[in-house]
């Protein structure tokens, strides 16, 4: 199980390292996103789970117990990852009205140092 959530986050990053290297803004946000997707898979793969935890107040028969500290964290991640994944685009969709552009190269300029 471990071995398959690690190949599942290394093909994340990998996905979302390739999205933020394009010239797209939109591409950039979605590979921002996958990488918070990556991030928040990395915290629970940190949780730990076997028979032998017990809960810390309850005593009882049910001895299985997953640490909810970890689950906490993700899903503040995750509303975190979703604000800013919004802002972003709100960001993108204001450039994009006023320059009529969503590729970096042309947002940076580089086109007037041809024309010269």
């Amino acid at each position: 199980m471990n071995l398959i959530l690690l190949f599942v986050i290394g093909f994340l990053v990998f996905i979302g390292t390739y999205m933020i290297l394009s010239l797209n803004l939109i591409r950039i946000v979605i590979g921002i996103s996958i990488y918070t997707h990556a991030g928040n898979l990395i915290i629970m793969s940190m949780g730990h789970y076997s028979n032998k935890m017990v809960e810390p107040l309850i005593h009882g028969s049910n001895n299985n117990f997953v640490d909810p500290l970890l689950q906490a964290i993700v899903l503040t991640a995750i509303v975190i990852g979703f604000a800013m994944t919004a802002f972003l685009l709100v960001l993108i969709y204001r450039t994009y009205r006023v320059t009529k552009e969503s590729d970096i190269n042309v947002l940076r300029g580089e086109e007037d140092k041809h024309e010269q």
